[in-house]
């Protein structure tokens, strides 16, 4: 089998063209698309650099679309970029690599784009920006990708604040109905007795103070997507009218006995776990099956820390247009300071905390950001560390006895001495707890 390597890194090309050969692949490798259609009715599969020297992979590959070339495609790069990644996806391709990657990975992603038959639709440009550039928001974007290319109901879930609605936003500027509304159900910020005439509507009388017809959310999205944001906390009573509403994609306007056809794409968000309200009896489990066809986890700033001085960067530029200020960056003290913090609001509050400290410096560099120190907890890693920076050499060897002796001691206060409940706790029994705490003493 032919495969087909462009990179403009002659080392990375390299790299490639051994792996691949080794297995006994005949691989062409080329530094630009310069002369590439020659090969491509030969080929069997292409991989290609996002970024290449003076051109852009992606739209390389957009006009080889456009000509009927219809190659498996496996894109490379180096950079978590949300509208490169998305729009690699878009354009059909089987995977995105990130740089740098294993030769199993390289393998694997071969094997599985050859197993691949390329179901293509056509490509759209992107106007929403996403920051991000560590491996777990580049999962995000693939995930992104694939979700643009169908009209499967999507569920993104993550903490208050990691920008679920972002992620929804970015899905709907890169589908098909990327021309229609994007219409925001917050389901909590509406009273749950009015929540039906919210998403479908009335009619002129359907309740008291209902004088003239009014169109729902659902009406209001037509052509477009339709995003229901919180969804977890709609009360089980009312789940069974919305799990007949996205099943049927048809509603009836309330004091309406004609049902309405519903032309929107749906996508879903929370910060719960949805599984564990089904388990929990919570949640109808058919409507979580039938929402989550597609499920995008964003995951939390903490996790993803590689984020942040971008982000820092990208709010500062924000913050400059909208405020008239010239601050020109941040002092790397007071970024240390933002890497060491958890952000338990995540990139909201990360947006927050920019925006007050451009306010408050206007000109120059950010010297320093007003951080909660009563959210800045450390993490697990982060106390361990500062507990080792604080135990003289000398006391190590009975370091791992006092920290276990404290803990238990601890949680006994904690639990006024139930020692049943801290052994349960601690995933011991209650007789080995107490033999710990007699060996301890």
């Amino acid at each position: 089998m032919r495969v087909i390597v462009v990179d403009d890194d002659f080392g990375v090309l390299h790299s490639i063209k051994r792996v691949l050969s080794s297995k006994g692949f005949d691989v062409v490798a080329l530094q630009s698309s310069e002369g590439l259609e020659e090969y491509l009715p030969e080929s069997d599969l292409l991989l290609m650099d996002i970024r290449l020297e003076g051109e852009r992979g992606t739209e390389v590959m957009e006009k080889l679309r456009a000509k009927g070339f219809n190659i498996p495609v496996i894109f490379i790069t180096a950079y978590a970029d949300a509208d490169a990644v998305v729009s690699a996806s878009r354009l059909g391709a089987v995977d995105v690599l990130k740089k740098p990657f294993s030769s199993q990975e390289l393998l694997q992603a071969v094997k599985n784009a050859l197993e691949f038959v390329p179901k293509l639709e056509p490509s759209y440009s992107k106007e929403l920006k996403v920051v991000g550039s560590s491996r777990a928001m580049f999962e995000v974007f693939k995930k992104v990708g694939l979700a643009c290319q169908n009209e499967l109901n999507v569920l993104i879930t993550g903490e208050t604040g990691v920008g679920k609605e972002v992620v929804a936003k970015l899905i709907h500027e890169n589908s098909l109905r990327r021309k229609g509304p994007f219409v925001i159900l917050h389901c909590p910020a509406i009273p749950w007795d009015l929540f039906e005439a919210e998403l479908f509507g009335y009619v002129k009388g359907a309740f008291t103070g209902a004088l003239v017809d009014k169109k729902g959310k659902a009406k209001l999205a037509e052509g477009g997507t339709l995003f229901l944001d919180e969804i977890g906390d709609v009360p089980y009573k009312l789940q069974a009218k919305l799990l007949a509403f996205v099943e049927r994609k048809s509603f009836f306007p309330l004091g309406s006995s004609r049902e309405e056809k519903a032309d929107v794409r749906l996508i879903f968000a929370t910060n719960r776990d949805l599984k564990k309200m089904v388990e929990e009896g919570k949640f109808r489990e058919d409507l979580y099956h039938r929402i989550s066809q597609l499920e995008i986890q964003v995951p939390p700033l903490r996790e993803r820390k590689e984020d942040i001085k971008p982000l820092v960067e990208y709010f500062i530029a924000l913050a400059n247009a909208e405020l008239g200020t010239s601050v020109e960056g941040v002092e790397e003290q007071a970024l240390r300071k933002l890497m060491d913090y958890s952000f338990p609001g995540n990139v909201r509050e990360l947006k927050n905390l920019v925006y007050k400290a451009v306010l408050e410096t206007r000109f120059g560099k950010i010297k320093d950001f007003a951080l909660h120190e009563e959210k800045n907890n450390p993490s697990f890693e982060k106390a361990l560390e500062l507990l080792l920076d604080a135990v003289p050499e000398e006391e190590l060897p009975n370091l791992l006895e006092k920290v276990e002796l404290y803990l238990i001691k601890k949680l006994l206060e904690r639990y006024s001495g139930n020692k049943s409940k801290v052994a349960s706790l601690l995933g011991i029994s209650r007789n080995t707890l107490e033999s710990r705490l007699k060996n301890l003493k």
